[in-house]
């Protein structure tokens, strides 16, 4: 094969990938991300870290949110934490997209598990892994390249990264219930009776607790000084019809090591479903607020949610570029 013809069979694959932006991002930092990804890593990683960093320097519309959340957290000088949260937002989209990440085991390499051994526990009824946007993304990926079996619920993946053949299998219809398109509500119901069909075989889904834009109705929202998450009740709703254990999940970056918190799980409904509700909140309300208060820097989703970035593009509810 020649060079011109080995340029001509990529360039399609480009085009493909650039049809794939995903609406929450702008078409600028679509463009870097597929260009950084060339890089190894971390260098990508570290460059869109210090280019959000720039950004909140800059950017009043970006610094002003984030300076808040600094001063709510009693921060001083509450600039440092504000650039702080500015910069791992660009981590975040870096490991989202598996920017300069070239396998699978590159990235398990460097994944810490913690209460691994809740998992090896049996849940007949099926196990529902429930996470957060907090800290870093794609803690369901990791879990699986430690060899945990699950499905996953939620958003689809696209990028440059996922487009090649080594992470295909971690895109395998049969375990990654994700709609093709962020407005595809009408078929979420569709992606929930799957989810409900797998548990009870006995299968293990990851599934986000919260979410800004939900196809399900908001159970409850968990506020702390600065910020609001609202946890949605699809998860919920799998537990109550089929019995399936609640596992809270939590992710955090210690260096450049993610590390991964399997907590206890949560009390299962009862007779008085009100009474489970206000329990869960409970639970899952701590959870959040330690959280907030060990790595304040790792919530950008409650400094920046979608309607408080700005953007040129907001072509569905909720949705926004992210620069």
């Amino acid at each position: 094969m020649t060079a011109g013809s080995r340029t001509r069979s990529a360039a399609p694959g480009l085009r493909r990938v650039w049809n794939d932006r995903p609406r929450l991002y702008s078409r600028p930092l679509w463009l870097l991300v597929i260009a950084l990804d060339f890089l190894p890593w971390p260098w990508g990683e570290d460059l869109l870290a210090r280019l959000f960093w720039i950004v909140g320097l800059l950017r009043a519309s970006r610094r002003r949110p984030a300076v808040a959340w600094a001063a709510a957290r009693g921060a001083r000088p509450s600039r440092r934490l504000a650039l702080a949260v500015c910069a791992f937002r660009g981590r975040w989209v870096a490991r989202s997209m598996l920017v300069g990440v070239r396998h699978p085991a590159d990235l398990g390499a460097r994944v810490v598990v913690r209460g691994e051994e809740l998992l090896a526990a049996s849940a007949p009824r099926g196990r529902i892994l429930l996470g957060f946007h907090l800290g870093p993304p794609n803690a369901d990926v990791a879990l699986r390249i430690r060899g945990h079996s699950l499905a996953f619920l939620g958003t689809v993946r696209r990028s440059r990264a996922w487009a090649r053949p080594e992470w295909s299998p971690l895109l395998d219809p049969r375990d990654h219930l994700s709609p093709p398109d962020a407005d595809t509500r009408l078929f979420w119901v569709g992606y929930l009776y799957r989810a409900r069909r797998m548990l009870l075989e006995g299968r293990t889904i990851f599934i986000m607790a919260d979410s800004w834009v939900g196809r399900e109705r908001a159970l409850f929202v968990v506020s702390v000084p600065g910020g609001a998450m609202t946890v949605r009740s699809g998860w919920l709703a799998l537990s109550r019809q089929t019995g399936a254990e609640v596992v809270p999940v939590t992710t955090h970056l210690e260096g450049r090591a993610q590390i991964i918190t399997i907590c206890s799980p949560l009390p299962q409904p009862g007779a008085d479903a009100d009474e489970h509700v206000r329990a869960v909140r409970g639970i899952l309300s701590r959870r959040v607020e330690d959280y907030v208060e060990r790595f304040p820097e790792q919530c950008p989703a409650l400094v920046f949610p979608p309607e408080t970035i700005p953007g040129p593009e907001r072509q569905a509810p909720g949705a926004a570029a992210v620069v």
